[in-house]
């Protein structure tokens, strides 16, 4: 086991799993560039890297890295961190963190999977020379494993573990080389399009060892993205594929709803579907808003007009987070509105149509009563006709 840590507290926790041939070292320059952003990491040696260099291409039976033996045994890899826990695997090392993954729900909070080896692609390497040209093009690792008395060569004609039938209900980022010849990438971006809370990171002409081919430093900063949005809910959005075409000033219709009232509802449904009411834990801003696509300021924001309204509770410190206040069958969406809006409707100012507006808030609000967060959060009006739900 190889540890590196960063010089303050840390901001989350990566638990290394190496591939076919690979240790702990093999992951040295990876593990201290994630150390100075500020992450705990630990690389683990498991009983598929401890073979002794064998004669290349020579197949032996497959262990199950001891690691991964139950989630306490996961658990106590990690320091004790407040941050995200984050579990990543290189080749077969991304077999078997799926695989715990899948088998331990709650044991980490988001997956990485490199180089991840769902089919066989080119015969296994020969020789020493065509194993480096299909591992990684970057020349300071290529000598580095030249050196390397603990590297296992030969080892990618090694079986490897069969995948679990779909990812685990994780963020999870699929880091490939577009020219991995070892594992051909077809499969992985198949497996992304299967589920769309995946995340992929391609690299163009990338090899094998895609953390540590020759782009390691832009594989790097993929990384700690991904970990920044899985701890922070800090996220890049995309750019327009076409230029905005330019539009009138936007005026607000009778009926409007706004965002923050949008937000609103989308966060009280995270708390409904993670059974939010206590004595269970709290759910925090960060998982809800990457969760459900919320702005994470806007949300902090609402979350304590929620509050005051009555309507959510919560806890403070490194274990805070937030619960309904009631059942969720007991929360109208009217009290809602007057939560993030203080009114159903309001009025620029006094005139000889003001009952009007008046009654049809009246309307509005008992429509808006006969409604709870509960049925929105289920959808059980999504099939209702307009004149139905009138």
């Amino acid at each position: 086991m190889t540890t590196w840590t960063p010089a303050g507290t840390p901001r989350g926790a990566v638990l290394i799993l190496p591939g076919r041939g690979e240790h702990p070292g093999t992951y040295r320059r990876l593990g201290q560039r994630l150390a100075a952003d500020g992450y705990a990491v630990r690389a683990v040696r498991t009983p598929a890297a401890l073979s002794e260099p064998k004669a290349l291409a020579e197949p032996r039976a497959l262990p199950e890295p001891e690691v991964l033996a139950d989630a306490e045994a996961l658990a106590g890899e990690f320091p004790a961190v407040t941050g995200p826990r984050v579990l990543l695997g290189a080749d077969s090392g991304a077999l078997h963190a799926w695989r715990f993954a899948a088998a331990h729900p709650g044991a980490v909070d988001a997956l990485v999977l490199a180089g991840l080896p769902l089919e066989a692609g080119n015969p296994p390497p020969t020789d020493r020379d065509a194993e480096l040209a299909a591992r990684t093009a970057c020349p300071v690792h290529r000598e580095l494993l030249v050196t390397d008395d603990d590297f296992g060569w030969g080892s990618l004609a090694d079986p490897v573990p069969a995948p679990p039938d779909r990812l685990p209900a994780l963020p999870v980022l699929l880091l490939h080389g577009e020219a991995d010849q070892v594992a051909p990438v077809a499969a992985v971006r198949l497996l992304a399009a299967r589920h769309p809370r995946a995340a992929t990171g391609v690299v163009r002409d990338g090899l094998h060892d895609v953390l540590n081919d020759q782009f390691h430093r832009s594989v790097a900063a993929r990384l700690v993205l991904f970990l920044e949005e899985v701890g922070k809910g800090a996220l890049l959005l995309p750019e327009p594929t076409e230029p905005a075409r330019p539009t009138r000033a936007r005026r607000a219709a009778p009926l409007h709803v706004s965002a923050r009232l949008d937000y609103a509802l989308r966060a009280l449904s995270e708390l409904i579907a993670t059974d939010a009411l206590p004595p269970n834990e709290p759910v925090r801003c960060e998982a809800i808003a990457r969760a459900r696509g919320i702005p994470l300021n806007s949300l902090v924001n609402l979350m304590g007009e929620l509050r005051r309204a009555g309507l959510v509770r919560s806890q403070r410190g490194c274990e805070g987070g937030y619960w309904l206040a009631r059942p969720a069958p007991e929360i109208t969406i009217t009290d809602v509105v007057r939560a993030v809006e203080g009114e159903v409707i309001s009025l620029h100012a006094d005139g000889p149509d003001t009952w009007l507006w008046h009654r049809l808030g009246q309307t509005v609000t008992a429509f808006l009563d006969g409604w709870t967060v509960r049925e929105i959060a289920g959808g059980d009006g999504a099939g209702l006709t307009r004149e139905a739900a009138l």
